[in-house]
């Protein structure tokens, strides 16, 4: 279960790193044209403002040459027509043409051979072709007489300068995804090398385990096998001590028998298959098997069932767990309590085992629910963790709490496994 849990866990990560890599290539690419809009945008609007400045003086210039035509009753040859207008313009070295027209007629015309003015209405509002910018404008100079202006401007600074800011933009994005590709990859053999150092350091973890559990059957078994073998020695020396020695060898025989239980339990993991549980049944069975055993021992055994009549659970898990709890705390002296109480809480279904007479001390709190960990001479260090499985294999947990002279194991379930 928990290989699978890394394995759909490495399949994610893989899945939102490669997320992230779109994502980023996606953000890099939509900002590479958002700046070339914005660049396109901005140069337009220059281009544009320099265009409309330029016919504002060429709107001076024929607003002032028609003032001095009215004021003088016998102008000059030379200003009986536009022409002097030209060398003036050539002056403005982006302007490529102007067009003056009055109804129709034309009054001046500068435009390069070839290059012919775009329709009006387009041509309001500016047009661009051939590298030429377009800009229109129909204007009284004095009053009643209107005048048509069309100017022709060069576009190629414009267009370069696009260029230039595409092939900038372009080698930015390029980076920008190579670098992106850069830190994908790397992540991934960066997870490569984190799953490789896991696996070994899970397989450290088993042999470590291995270990341990080899040093414990040894340990456990050694002492079991030295009374067996020292009670047969006698009995084959005097028959007649077999009645004597045999309760003996009984006793040890069965906690060999106890142990390999414990182990092939362990061996066989925490699969749980839940289902309808009733409490009361439950209870009727722990209070069979638990109650003698208090009062042998004089101590006061209560179970209380707080309107729980269902619970949906393994059976057999959750009575192995409830079990080793009450195996606990029957290791109280002789006249205090055990109790076992059964409530509901929330969305969960709570199983508490408390029983008065014993602490655990502070520095073993945080090892209690380990493999193998016990302070009893008889014990083998497997009920509270096998306990701890079984409520986080039903979605739940285990919980100590203290209090002056009692001891409190809670065992919390959801109320649907």
């Amino acid at each position: 279960m928990a290989a699978l849990e890394k394995r759909e866990f490495g399949r994610g990560m893989v899945t939102l790193r490669f997320r992230f890599f779109l994502t980023g290539a996606l953000l890099l690419v939509g900002t590479f044209f958002l700046q070339l809009f914005i660049i396109r945008h901005t140069l337009s609007l220059h281009q544009r403002f320099e265009a409309e400045r330029a016919l504002g003086l060429i709107e001076g210039r024929l607003s002032g040459y028609l003032e001095l035509l009215r004021v003088l009753p016998d102008p000059p040859a030379f200003l009986r027509n536009l022409a002097w207008l030209t060398d003036e313009l050539q002056s403005d070295p982006g302007l490529v043409g102007v067009r003056v027209s009055e109804k129709g007629r034309p009054l001046l015309d500068t435009f390069p051979e070839g290059v012919g003015a775009p329709p009006w209405p387009i041509c309001v509002q500016g047009y661009q072709r051939d590298g030429l910018f377009f800009l229109c404008r129909e204007s009284e100079l004095v009053p009643g007489r209107y005048f048509r202006i069309t100017a022709a401007f060069e576009n190629t600074f414009k267009i370069r300068l696009f260029r230039e800011a595409l092939e900038y933009g372009g080698l930015v994005l390029i980076g920008g995804l190579l670098l992106l590709l850069f830190a994908y990859l790397y992540t991934r053999r960066l997870e490569r090398e984190r799953e490789n150092l896991e696996r070994r350091l899970s397989a450290s973890e088993k042999l470590a385990a291995m270990g341990r559990l080899s040093a414990m059957i040894a340990h456990e078994i050694r002492n079991p096998l030295h009374t067996l073998s020292m009670g047969m020695q006698y009995i084959f020396e005097d028959p007649e001590s077999a009645r004597e020695y045999r309760p003996l060898l009984e006793k040890e025989i069965r906690r060999l028998s106890e142990l390999t239980g414990e182990l092939l339990r362990l061996s066989r993991g925490f699969e749980i298959h839940p289902e309808p549980v009733e409490v009361e049944d439950l209870l009727s069975e722990l209070t069979a098997r638990f109650r003698p055993r208090a009062e042998a021992r004089k101590i006061r055994f209560r179970i209380k069932n707080e309107g729980v009549r269902e619970c949906r659970a393994d059976r057999r898990w959750l009575y192995r767990a409830l079990s080793s709890l009450l195996e606990n705390a029957l290791a109280a002296p002789e006249g205090h309590e055990v109790e076992l109480r059964i409530f509901p809480r929330g969305n969960e279904i709570c199983f508490s085992v408390r029983n008065t007479g014993t602490t655990v001390p502070e520095e073993l709190r945080s090892r209690i629910f380990e493999p193998f960990f016990t302070t009893k001479r008889d014990g083998f260090g497997l009920g509270l963790y096998i306990v701890k499985q079984v409520a986080e294999a039903h979605g739940g947990r285990v919980d100590l709490r203290e209090g002056g002279k009692w001891v409190c194991f809670e065992m919390r379930l959801p109320r649907s496994s």
